[in-house]
């Protein structure tokens, strides 16, 4: 998972190149590069974030008006100076940035040392340009056709996902991108192009965009103080849509905020009012083909996949068996023919895994849909129905506004789907509109979850719910570990007898997210919490009733069906409060990416 940028135009490259990568950093950020191209290519490139690099490196004084840049969160190799992106070939003429992995990079390496290639990295990207430029060799004038049939033969064979930017000190007015599998987006303005692996790389110059297919290659041409655009597919020009973005840049800025994680949670209220508005007409037909396919599955991956787990129980009220499914595992045990639906959930449109499973099932004859962020995204052009989240541009890699947003398109999906079969959904329609005002509530909570998370001093948490908040112990322990690098882990209350009871001490903390007053899982869940406290652990309860507990975090006391919403609310704030208590790096947590477009 990387992100990657190219610029071609009038203006210095490098300063464009910089900015894009400080919005791509959520994307990878253990090292970053940059090269331009003059008279000949000129790469800096080192370890650590975009900011440090710069400050080493001294990335402005670049020249040239045609670059790339690469942020990059290792998969291949270490995090070295010689790994960081972008990569030479041997004569250094060809350069290249790759998002995506590389699966047969091994092989193509152990030819390429074969036949005299020198290798500087331990990454998979790297046999890319020595590709290239062993598909050059035998050539005495290289013209750009051959250059171009060179990229056409090297990518045929590669193995895996990318999305490439390339440069050719040959052709010093060209940059050349490849997608397949890995998201590659052109900003088109006049005179000038941006491409990147993400809109927000170029959303600050232009909002016009053209989203790339898998295996297309785009050329972009300087002539004269203008671009000219051409992208081929399969060796034949195609027209790809232009799509106008909606976002701007002041949805990327903090706004005073201290971290952009803190910002996208307090902006629930707003954009969840968004999303009670968009996609009705999608939303309606989704749920016609809930009510007609005999299979329903909703593939995610992560945060994603507990907004399905929530939408299993809702379903399960109507008597509609609704299967949430990791995307990973989708192909080994989906069941999928004809009568298949499969719903994919994804914020980015990009998800690796998630794509393959729509993919999978679009070929074993499903129906698909998408439950997606980004216009004009991949999921966006391979589902048949797509329904939009509406809750703007999320940059802090830990999702929050868009888990929400994801838990209400699906409880409206259930509330449409109980109207198809008959069912009076009434209560659970005017609830709807009360949900910002729920989650403002919680909001109002923030110093009390401050307070307790700095009394919190144990190493290990385990989150605990029964019910349709199961989901939601799952969903806060993932919150809790990976921002704070403490172990959380969320189950089922009533499992904590079946063997994790044991490990009740003073290093595990339990946060028991005690169900609403009127639930019949309500003293359950109460007894449990007990039998944690007849062992001296420490309970914080995320509860609507009086619960007698020392540090106790209050929610509304809402129906059972949507208490999802109000309890995320509160574990996204524990877990934030903890992890600036820690002086963690919230919006950039360790080892992680915001959109991961790799296996």
């Amino acid at each position: 998972m990387c992100g990657i940028i190219g610029y071609i135009g009038n203006e210095r490259a490098s300063k464009i190149l910089l900015n894009g990568l400080k919005r791509l950093e959520y994307r990878g950020y253990d090292s970053c590069g940059i090269a331009t191209i003059d008279d000949t290519i000129k790469l800096k490139k080192n370890t650590g974030k975009v900011l440090e690099v710069s400050k080493k490196e001294n990335f402005e004084d670049m020249p040239g008006f045609i670059g790339i840049g690469h942020s990059r969160w290792a998969t291949h190799g270490g995090i070295t100076k010689n790994n960081a992106h972008p990569h030479y070939d041997c004569s250094e003429k060809i350069c290249i940035a790759h998002n995506g992995i590389i699966s047969n990079y091994k092989e193509l390496k152990e030819l390429l040392i074969s036949k005299g290639h020198i290798f500087k990295s331990e990454t998979d990207t790297e046999v890319i340009p020595h590709l290239i430029e062993e598909e050059l060799k035998d050539f005495k004038e290289i013209t750009e056709k051959t250059y171009i049939n060179a990229i056409q033969n090297t990518i045929k064979k590669l193995n895996g996902t990318y999305a490439l930017l390339i440069l050719n000190q040959d052709f010093p007015e060209m940059l050349v991108g490849v997608r397949n599998e890995s998201p590659l987006i052109l900003g088109i303005k006049k005179d000038e192009c941006f491409i990147g692996s993400d809109i927000s790389a170029f959303l600050e110059y232009t909002k016009l965009a053209m989203p790339l297919n898998d295996r297309d290659i785009v050329i972009l041409r300087k002539e004269n103080d203008k671009i000219d655009l051409e992208v081929l597919n399969d060796g034949k020009n195609v027209q790809r849509d232009t799509i106008e973005l909606q976002w701007d840049m002041e949805s990327a800025e903090k706004e005073g905020y201290e971290h952009f994680m803190l910002k996208e949670i307090m902006e629930e209220p707003v954009i969840l009012k968004n999303s009670m508005k968009i996609s009705k007409l999608e939303i309606e037909n989704l749920g016609k083909e809930i009510e007609k396919c005999d299979k329903i599955y909703i593939t995610a991956m992560g945060t994603s996949l507990h907004a399905a787990m929530v939408a299993e129980y809702w379903f399960s009220g109507l008597n509609k068996l609704v299967i949430p499914i990791d995307s990973s595992e989708f192909l080994t045990k989906g069941i999928v023919d004809e009568k298949t639906l499969v719903i994919a959930i994804t914020q980015s449109g990009e998800t690796y895994d998630t794509m393959k499973a729509v993919k999978y099932a679009k070929e074993k004859g499903a129906k698909t849909a998408t439950i997606v962020n980004v216009l004009g995204s991949t999921a966006t052009r391979e589902a048949d129905i797509t329904i939009m989240m509406g809750s703007g541009l999320e940059i802090a890699v830990c999702a929050t506004k868009t888990f929400m947003s994801q838990l209400v398109i699906l409880y409206r999906l259930f509330i449409e789907y109980g109207k198809i079969i008959g069912k009076n959904m009434d209560i659970f329609e005017k609830e709807l509109l009360n949900i910002p005002n729920y989650i403002s509530k919680v909001l109002d909570e923030k110093e009390n979850i401050s307070k307790i998370a700095k009394e919190l001093t144990a190493k290990n948490y385990l989150f605990i719910s029964k019910g349709i908040n199961l989901a939601n112990a799952l969903e806060g322990a993932l919150k809790f570990k990976e921002i704070t690098y403490l172990h959380a882990e969320g189950m089922s209350s009533g499992f904590l007898k079946h063997g994790t009871i044991s490990l009740i001490d003073e290093n595990m903390d339990t946060v028991a997210l005690i169900p609403p007053s009127k639930s019949e899982l309500l003293n359950s869940v109460l007894s449990n919490v007990e039998e944690i406290k007849a062992r001296n652990g420490k309970i914080i309860g995320i509860s609507p009733v009086e619960d007698n507990l020392k540090y106790s975090i209050k929610v509304p006391d809402v129906i059972e069906e949507l208490s999802p919403f109000v309890y995320a609310t509160a574990c996204q704030l524990l877990a934030y409060y903890k992890a600036v208590d820690l002086k963690r790096d919230v919006d950039k947590p360790r080892g992680l990416a915001k959109s991961v477009t790799v296996e």
